[in-house]
Parts: C-alpha cells; structure tokens; sequence
C-alpha cells in the first residue's frame, strides 16, 4: 500500500485514482450514482434471462 499513501489527491495513474474514490468513498460513506438502485434494477430484472 506505499505507492498510494497519497490518497487525498488523483495522480493521473488510473489504480491510484480508484484507490482515491474507494477510499473517499469508504470515508465519507458516500456511494458514486454508479450504484443507484434506479440503474442496477433492470439488469438484475433480467439475470435469469441469460444463458
């Protein structure tokens, strides 16, 4: 985990700015609009239809 102590600020490397958004995210205990239920209702509506 030492290569992203620095997890206040995005670095331009994409696996530390997610590691900066997981850990905003667990902080604050917000979730992004990524995991609206209004968004993830359809797809899981529709889980027994794939084969």
């Amino acid at each position: 985990m030492s290569d992203f102590d620095a997890l206040e600020t995005y670095n331009g490397d994409s696996e530390h700015d997610m590691w900066v958004d997981f850990d905003y995210n667990e902080n604050t205990g917000e979730l992004s609009d990524l995991f609206d239920e209004t968004d993830l209702d359809p797809n899981i509506d529709t889980l027994n239809d794939w084969d």
